[in-house]
């Protein structure tokens, strides 16, 4: 029985897709212009309503900072009205996520959008709202409560397989933030009227128009007046905004609220394997970004201020890459006219273009749009911090500057090939760094967050070797073994099949290597019933558009084929102190001809002095475009008994067989720095994927959906490409791709073996700049263990100090002490968007904090 509602609070809203309906650039405009000339009319038209019954409309931060960033005075100020009103407003998110796919710091960069509104308008929202996509980390709700976040609304797809969730529930992320979470399992929002199992004395109505709809007319309000006078004739009905609901409900203080504390997995997250190339440039700038940051923040000039918003744009467009909306809706546009279905075979595809040029050019200048976010994040880097390479000139000034809380020794910088040849000079010891032919240097060692002031000359060629081993060769190899070696790593490979038969860690005596093609990539087609079956498998419910959005309409009814490589070259290299073996292989003809696998394929195995970790890359030339459903598979399986599972996701560790909810995506997952094995024996196997983050277990991933799964066999499969999507991403991909993984055998498991600190040794080098760098010393005197560097930037509100922000890396509580090289007025913790909490005890330049696990912490370092 329905308890009676007391009251009714409803919030309008639209679902904001940053594409889909149309191009990126198409929908940005038509909220700008279209849309909000309807909101000022629906708005205006009610203002003069009582209080709780005028029209008021819900943005998420980052599309209302679009629209009122408008040029036109007279309409601006309208608009602003309405934002002071009260009836133009946000939720704390800029957009919906593919959250698993984003960066710590990236992710809180999108949150700084609403506190800026927040500032401007003098509010504090404490709601966040999220449609379509299924699931999302179990890092997001410690992110949101970092900025005040209490409620989260997320609305699924009508006919994606839900997460198995109660209806309303405490989220608690893994540092024990909890944030209350509705999940609304095949609906975008909710009813205006409670169903008959709600308990609770007021309802939330989430009444939310589809894809980039717009607002409802004016005539809603009257209509749901008087829905709810029909059948409850006492109850209140507020029109308002999330932040409404979830302070009064909050405030009501019920027990009686489960605690979910798991990882949503979204089951969408193999749309990240449509943009290869995009992705490991991403991947790879929101590490880029932190350290040209941590740079200028540490660095400050007067004319830093235009540098910092370079940064702040950089983050913005990796952010943007990483909003769940990656293309044109391909059923809208590849579709019409084509009664038989799309086209899927090369000499179809070429009649079916011809014929319909318009719907091929509009998808693609989709996909292209989407690339643009990547293209614009790399000049907004390049523009904050110059590279030295550029106008190189003898005797002129480059900037050193190590990103960690740690000392590096021996850290390699890289200058870049036109700097290639010379050598770096210290003005103040005369010590000589020589510059080798790829462009890069070696530095002894630099303190914690160090920033060197040095000298390039050119011409030292004769100096530039990272290794004083003078022994070069190179040799061919045909049916012999190819073997690299060192005192931690023994890799060995059969020289005429070219595959690698051994991959031997001396220390612990133990060969991870399994029969079945350790390192090998393998290439896959699928079939039609591959496809029906998965779509039967996933659907929520059956409607003509997810058919055609999750399936491939007119898929010819092919078989399903797994192609391995052919006929191998191998070569076994050794050059200073680095050894190598390449291999090339051919690959079928058929899987080139009929569909798209790559012209040659070729693995470089590499072992650099003597490293306890052993360097993969696979180089795919010539990759062919293919509509046929498809996806390509770095593979390792693994000699291991008893194995158990660490994934590193969005800053959190977890375990894919105990930390991830019923429903969600259990079969294919997206990692940030590493995925981990350790085995009964107490040995263990990180990898490292740099380029691709998409990782199965067991078997591939890829058209594959289980309610619950558990791994059979220890096998990893890293997605490097595929195109299972059947709209809104690259239907195909094509072109020269390359994927690297570093494999670092270690003895206990991941808090012993320090992965989280190789993470960072290998995504956060030394970094670079032209110019000179000011007289300072290094921000800490002592290095900080176990835990995630985030940032070192200016403070947002403007003031002399600089904002530092980590996270403890571990599932475990610890004190942290924060040695300061040098005196600040004042050290005050601040929340994640920089909210002041309190002063903190400095005694002798020293910090102590209490973390909670993963817990992130932000301080302010007031200079003055």
């Amino acid at each position: 029985m329905t308890m009676k509602p007391e009251k009714i609070y409803v919030v309008f809203k639209t679902h904001v897709d940053l594409g889909f309906t149309d191009l990126p650039s198409g929908v940005v405009r038509q909220y700008k212009e279209r849309m909000m000339e309807d909101v000022l009319n629906v708005c205006e038209a009610t203002a003069a309503n009582p209080p709780g019954h005028r029209y008021v409309w819900t943005l998420p931060a980052w599309m209302l900072q679009q629209c009122l960033d408008e040029p036109d005075a007279e309409r601006r100020a309208r608009l602003e009205q309405l934002v002071q009103a009260g009836q133009l407003i946000w939720h704390a998110l800029p957009f919906t996520t593919h959250t698993e796919f984003c960066g710590v710091e990236e992710y809180m960069r999108g949150l700084y959008m609403s506190e800026e509104l927040n500032r401007k308008y003098g509010r504090e929202v404490i709601a966040a709202k999220m449609t379509d996509v299924p699931g999302h980390a179990w890092m997001l709700p410690s992110l949101l409560a970092q900025a005040g976040v209490r409620f989260l609304h997320l609305g699924v797809n009508a006919c994606s397989a839900p997460v198995e969730l109660p209806r309303l529930f405490w989220w608690e992320g893994p540092d024990g933030s909890r944030v209350l979470t509705w999940y609304s399992a095949g609906e975008y929002g909710t009813s205006l009227l409670p169903p008959d199992d709600w308990e609770y004395p007021i309802w939330f109505a989430l009444l939310q128009t589809h894809d980039n709809f717009g607002p409802q007319s004016s005539v809603v309000v009257q209509e749901l007046l008087d829905d709810v006078a029909a059948k409850y004739p006492d109850a209140e009905v507020h029109i308002g905004t999330m932040d409404d609901f979830a302070r009064d409900f909050i405030a009501r203080g019920y027990d009686d609220i489960p605690v979910i504390a798991k990882d949503l997995a979204d089951s969408w997250i193999h749309g990240v394997g449509t943009y290869p190339p995009e992705v490991a440039q991403v991947r790879g700038l929101r590490y880029d970004l932190a350290s040209a940051e941590s740079l200028l923040a540490t660095q400050p000039k007067p004319d830093d201020a235009e540098a910092m918003r370079h940064i702040a744009k950089g983050y913005e467009q990796t952010l943007l890459f990483g909003e769940h909306t990656w293309g044109i809706d391909v059923k809208s546009n590849l579709l019409p006219g084509r009664p038989d279905g799309r086209a899927f075979w090369t000499r179809d595809i070429a009649k079916d273009r011809a014929a319909f040029p318009d719907s091929y050019r509009k998808a693609e200048q989709s996909w292209e749009e989407q690339r643009d976010y990547v293209r614009t994040a790399r000049r907004e880097l390049a523009a904050a911090v110059p590279a030295p390479g550029a106008d190189a000139a003898d005797g002129m000034a480059v900037t050193v500057h190590n990103p960690l809380p740690r000392a590096r020794q021996f850290a390699v910088v890289d200058l870049g090939e036109a700097l290639a040849g010379g050598r770096l000079v210290d003005p103040a010891t005369e010590k000589r760094y020589p510059v080798d032919a790829a462009g890069r240097a070696v530095i002894d060692e630099i303190a914690p967050l160090e920033t060197r002031a040095l000298l390039w000359q050119a011409g030292a060629s004769g100096e530039a070797k990272l290794s004083a081993c003078d022994t070069a060769f190179r040799e061919r190899v045909g049916a012999a073994e190819a073997l690299i070696e060192n005192g931690s790593l023994r890799i060995r490979a059969d020289g005429a099949s070219g595959r690698i038969v051994s991959f031997y860690d001396k220390r612990a005596g133990k060969e991870w290597a399994a029969e079945g093609g350790f390192g090998e990539y393998q290439y896959e087609v699928f079939g039609k019933t591959d496809i029906l079956r998965f779509v039967k498998r996933y659907a929520y419910d059956l409607r003509d558009w997810y058919v055609n959005d999750f399936g491939k309409p007119g898929y010819p009814r092919i078989g399903g084929r797994l192609f391995e490589n052919g006929d191998a070259r191998t070569e076994l290299i050794r050059e200073g102190g680095r050894q190598q073996i390449r291999i090339l292989y051919g690959t079928d003809p058929e899987s080139r001809g009929e569909f798209g696998n790559a012209a040659t394929a070729e693995l470089v195995v590499t072992l650099d002095g003597e490293a306890s970790h052993a360097d993969f890359e696979w180089k795919l030339a010539g990759k062919r475009e293919t509509a046929f459903a498809e996806a390509g598979y770095f593979v390792l399986p693994l000699n291991v008994g008893g194995p158990q599972y660490r994934l590193q996701k969005l800053g959190a560790v977890v375990d894919p067989v105990r930390d991830i909810a019923r429903g969600a995506n259990t079969r294919l997952h997206c990692v940030d720095q590493w995925v981990d094995v350790t085995g009964e024996d107490g040995s263990g196997l990180a990898v490292f994927p740099l380029d691709t983050p998409l990782c199965s277990i067991g078997e591939p991933g890829i058209f594959q959906y289980d309610e619950a799964y558990v791994p059979e066999e220890p096998v990893l499969f890293f997605n490097l490409f595929n195109n299972q999507w059947g709209t809104n991403f690259p239907q195909w991909i094509g072109g020269d791709l390359a994927y690297r993984f570093r494999l670092q055998p270690h003895a206990g498991d991941w808090k012993a073996a320090g992965l989280e600190a190789a993470a960072e040794e290998l995504r956060r080098p030394l970094i670079a700049a032209r110019g000179e760098a000011a007289a300072n010393r290094p921000l800490l005197r002592e290095p900080l263990r176990d835990v995630r560097w985030l940032a070192v930037k200016t403070a947002e509100s403007g003031e002399d100090a600089v904002v530092i922000r980590w996270m403890n890396a571990t599932d475990e509580r610890r004190e942290t002490t924060l040695a300061l090289n040098g005196d600040y007025a004042a050290v005050i913790r601040c929340s994640g968007v920089e909210r002041e909490i309190a002063p903190l005890e400095v005694r002798d330049g020293r910090v102590t904090l209490a973390m909670r696990p993963y817990e992130i912490v932000t301080l302010k370092l007031c200079r003055s």
